[in-house]
């Protein structure tokens, strides 16, 4: 059993007592994925609020959830126990916190930044996960929600714990690092992901790196070296921790790496060099490995032994896949990046197309909306225009109502359409495939380009 209901009531500071001491398998906010043996938190949201759904879940057999006082009188099921207390969602942080914290030698890696977070979390589970009983929110459970809930169900032999730290809003970062206290830290990039939310860059930087502000004794801080606000970062960094590791293209960081030819990379992580092949167009994949290695260096696993598995990590559906596509008797290469675009990730998804050995085949943009960019959306879409042109794509199609403006601004000499949906893309797109063509699909996702990649998958 994950939890005990003494353990829940020391968590939550309540010295009221009963004679059954009951015992939970997990703790759950979702009232349709509930089962007998779960704690239920019903958390309240701008649309909607758990609390309706406790009388459901005490008909199919929960004996226990927590309740806010103020809304006791709203329950009719005598059967169910209800822990009352004054908010429930600080309740899920505060068993949050507990469990964290009752784990004994547990190492937490937390990972933020504007670009690549789900990606680099799944890529360290998969290369620890042989060495160390390895554990990480699912999906994109990155929020002030979707963390807490991830630590709650935390096994209790788990020695690794990788946490994505999302953002959208200030104090955010803050305070899911209270939360989750890092051993080691790391920022991947800083971007204009959700810039509409905050004044400028800066601001974010700022944000991001209050992933620091709980380090403590011997935890280690990773940083790029190479970001604008890399000064900022540091002395954040350093006002906790001497243990800073930066990485990078720079030979003066401590991980960096060197490009060589045929796609091979020399990768020196505290002077023991690795040498890989990239295999997959990806965006910041250089990066991605420093931080892989330098992890697995503070670890103390051995970087000769232990890198080859590097070499076979993929890119994760919708966050750069790449699939071969056999459609009206025409081969052709999607790579799809339907689950979330900003102005960073996007310019170096199309940049990566530009390589020598996509040289011959013809390029395909499907372009949606980036969200969430606010008073700098136009400015920002505008700036991917030359980006674009740099790569000379055979076609562009934008999708959704802020995109616009890139078709609008593309150079005569190259073939460009725009759609409000993404429903009407899709024939237009087929229209204009020729085999081996690279088919890059890539927006936020609420422009639902993940339906146009479903359509071009079936029948393959």
């Amino acid at each position: 059993m994950l939890w005990n209901l003494d353990e829940v009531y020391k968590a939550l500071d309540i010295k009221k007592k009963i004679n059954e001491n009951f015992l939970f398998n997990d703790i759950s906010i979702d009232s349709r994925k509930i089962n007998k043996k779960s704690l239920f938190i019903p958390i309240e949201g701008k649309n909607y609020d758990g609390h309706k759904f406790i009388d459901s879940v005490a008909r199919k057999g929960v004996k226990a959830c927590l309740i806010e006082k103020k809304k006791k009188h709203l329950i009719k099921n005598k059967k169910i126990l209800l822990i009352e207390v004054n908010n429930t969602l600080i309740s899920l942080k505060k068993l949050a916190l507990y469990a964290r914290n009752r784990i004994r030698d547990l190492k937490t890696i937390c990972v933020t930044g504007s670009n690549g977070k789900t990606t680099l979390k799944e890529w360290l589970k998969e290369t620890l996960k042989n060495n160390f009983l390895v554990y990480s929110n699912p999906g994109n459970f990155n929020n002030l929600i979707g963390m807490p809930i991830t630590l709650v169900n935390i096994p209790k032999n788990t020695e690794i714990c990788i946490l994505e730290l999302g953002m959208n809003t200030y104090g955010e970062i803050k305070e899911l690092a209270r939360i989750a206290r890092p051993d080691i830290a790391i920022i991947t990039n800083i971007g204009n992901a959700h810039i509409g939310n905050f004044k400028n860059r800066f601001e974010i930087a700022k944000e991001k790196s209050d992933i620091f502000s709980f380090l403590e004794g011997d935890s280690i801080a990773i940083i790029p070296g190479d970001s604008d606000h890399f000064k900022l970062l540091d002395k954040k960094a350093k006002a906790k921790t001497n243990q800073i590791i930066t990485f990078g293209k720079d030979p003066d960081f401590q991980s960096k790496y060197k490009e060589e030819k045929n796609d091979m990379f020399t990768f020196n992580v505290s002077e023991t060099k690795i040498k890989l092949k990239k295999k997959i167009i990806f965006k910041n994949w250089e990066n991605n490995i420093l931080i892989i290695l330098s992890v697995m260096n503070v670890l103390k696993l051995n970087l000769k032994k232990n890198h080859k598995k590097l070499e076979s990590l993929r890119p994760l559906p919708g966050r750069g896949e790449i699939l071969q596509i056999k459609k009206r008797a025409k081969k052709f290469f999607l790579i799809d990046e339907s689950y979330n675009s900003n102005p960073n990730s996007l310019k170096m998804a199309i940049l990566d197309l530009n390589k020598e050995k996509y040289k011959l085949n013809g390029k395909i943009l499907v372009i949606g909306d980036m969200l969430e960019l606010g008073k700098f959306s136009k400015k920002m879409h505008k700036e991917i225009v030359p980006i674009i042109s740099n790569i000379q794509p055979k076609l562009v199609i934008t999708v959704g109502e802020f995109s616009r403006v890139i078709s609008e601004s593309l150079p005569s000499n190259i073939s460009s359409f725009h759609f409000k949906k993404v429903f009407h893309v899709y024939n237009k797109l087929l229209t204009k495939i020729d085999n081996n063509d690279i088919v890059m699909v890539k927006g936020s996702n609420s422009t639902k380009l993940s339906m146009l990649i479903k359509f071009l998958s079936q029948g393959m």
